[in-house]
């Protein structure tokens, strides 16, 4: 499976010098966990990425100030992304080693296209072993359908 086919497209870009509380509103509003922090409102000039987590451990338990607090001050500055022709498992391997769990997931042009989750991942692969149950169900279903059909003779 390809990161392609699972990343959520599109993202929800926020100038860093936003505060945590027009952060928290673009969350809830966009209905999306992260949010791609730009300089100056300029989708292009990527300086990081805020996730809910970020504002969560980085500002409200150290007890900052939603309105005072610039995103630019909470977020990570380091932006790990993923090509969406790459396979999902090296996009797992990557989440993995850094401990993540979004990557930003980029074209052929090297611009950002969309962002993979954890969730996103875990629904894709929710599917396939869902996939796999009813395979298992229906192997079961024939092979019990074809012992009534046929007794066994002793």
């Amino acid at each position: 499976m390809k990161v392609h086919e699972i990343h959520s497209p599109g993202t929800v870009h926020i100038p860093g010098t936003c505060n945590l509380r027009e952060a928290a509103i673009q969350m809830r509003d966009q209905h999306v966990g992260t949010l791609v922090v730009t300089e100056g409102g300029i989708a292009d000039r990527i300086i990081g990425i805020v996730t809910d987590r970020d504002i969560v451990l980085n500002a409200v338990a150290s007890s900052k100030s939603a309105e005072d607090t610039a995103i630019a001050d909470v977020m990570s500055r380091h932006v790990m992304a993923i090509d969406a022709n790459a396979d999902l498992s090296e996009a797992m391997q990557v989440m993995s080693s850094h401990g993540i769990r979004r990557l930003a997931v980029t074209n052929e042009a090297g611009e950002v296209a969309g962002v993979l989750s954890l969730d996103d991942i875990i629904e894709a692969l929710s599917r396939d072993w869902g996939m796999l149950s009813g395979i298992v169900r229906g192997e079961q279903n024939r092979e019990r359908t074809a012992s009534v059909q046929t007794p066994l003779h002793v």
